[in-house]
């Protein structure tokens, strides 16, 4: 885990950014550089609520400040206290989960800090959590090269918006909150057969991504088992499409994504008639160290990107996982691109590595001991 020196107007911070070795990768960008900025120097008194604050580098920094710091990451959550360690903070931050709600009063109004994510329709649940709570001061940061279009546009539907001047390729767009629209979410589909109740944050929640339509196209070659998991689950569709096909005795979800998980959860039971079937649930990095359960079936689909960054890294970490909590005999069954090299990339793990499905994008490979 690499370590370097945030240089700021709060201060010097030592910060890490967990989950990858590679050097040109910081736990802080310079939209962050220009939030502790701005923030120092014009609203030393107002109380802060921090929303994707991805490595806790605002946490750190600001905390003196922050009234509420919500993520929908498990990984934001436990990089913001490693750091907080780290720099020896006195100041506790307490951490929410995506769908929890800051209290605003108005004596003492809270400004709403938002690190611009790659989901704008994450990013409207945000800013419709603050309009409903009583925040009308918000502050919006981000990446020159990662602003959608029609940022600008979007934020005119909430409110008056300023843009702050660019300052090393980052801005800050200043919103008076002053309107709101009605969520579409929690949002429910039909794929395959299965209900999907999906809130904003979940990938695959207004439609199939192709290599999930590709799995569910093979599923039936997979192997009954009693004790699966659904690892990196998503909106869960794999793990409850294998459910109703295959009545495993218990079928668990894990995510780092809150919203995923919660979303899982509640299409559990839109889909589930018999209740033969254990279903359980959890907001974690991959499946714990401390896991008792050992499984005969292990699915995933896992992601190369990590907000705008690409890389294998999030992969290799839930084949380990994977790998450390299977049982005698038990398999791990992955979807993924063709040009990602997984075949390769699995045989460092385990002794066996067999295509079971491909097409000209993806490959559906088991790997075993």
């Amino acid at each position: 885990m690499l370590e370097e020196t945030l240089e700021c107007p709060a201060g010097h911070f030592s910060l890490q950014r967990p989950g990858s070795n590679d050097k040109s990768l910081r736990a802080w960008d310079a939209a962050d550089e220009y939030l502790i900025s701005h923030i120092t120097e014009n609203l030393t008194n107002s109380p802060l609520a921090i929303f994707n604050d991805q490595f806790g580098t605002l946490g750190c920094a600001l905390n003196e400040q922050i009234q509420f710091w919500a993520s929908d990451s498990y990984c934001a959550t436990q990089a913001l206290n490693l750091n907080l360690s780290h720099n020896q903070s006195s100041s506790t931050v307490e951490t929410h989960n995506a769908l929890a709600a800051p209290v605003c009063s108005a004596e003492k109004p809270l400004t709403a800090v938002i690190k611009l994510p790659k989901n704008l329709s994450f990013f409207e649940h945000q800013l419709q959590l603050c309009f409903k709570n009583g925040i009308q001061q918000v502050l919006i940061a981000g990446m020159m090269k990662h602003l959608p279009k029609n940022i600008l546009s979007l934020l005119q539907q909430y409110g008056q918006v300023n843009r702050l001047p660019f300052k090393k390729k980052a801005t800050i767009f200043q919103l008076e909150l002053s309107q709101s629209k009605e969520s579409q979410y929690p949002k429910l589909n039909q794929f395959e057969g299965i209900t999907l109740s999906s809130e904003a944050n979940v990938f695959g929640r207004d439609k199939l991504d192709p290599g999930a339509q590709f799995f569910l196209q093979n599923i039936k070659q997979l192997p009954k088992a009693e004790y699966v998991a659904d690892l990196c689950c998503g909106s869960g569709i794999l793990g409850l499409k294998y459910t109703e096909i295959f009545k495993p005795s218990h079928m668990h979800f894990y995510d780092e994504s809150h919203m995923a998980v919660h979303s899982c959860e509640n299409s559990w039971k839109l889909n589930q008639e018999d209740g033969s079937t254990q279903g359980q649930f959890f907001w974690n990095d991959g499946i714990p160290d401390n896991n008792s359960t050992r499984y005969d079936l292990i699915l995933c689909n896992p992601p190369f990107h990590e907000q705008h960054t690409v890389g294998d890294h999030i992969a290799k970490r839930l084949f380990k996982d994977a790998k450390n909590n299977l049982g005698k005999g038990g398999q791990l069954i992955v979807v993924g691109n063709r040009h990602l090299g997984y075949h390769q990339t699995l045989k460092a793990y385990f002794k066996h590595v067999k295509l079971m499905a491909n097409n000209q994008k993806f490959v559906i490979i088991s790997a075993y001991d």
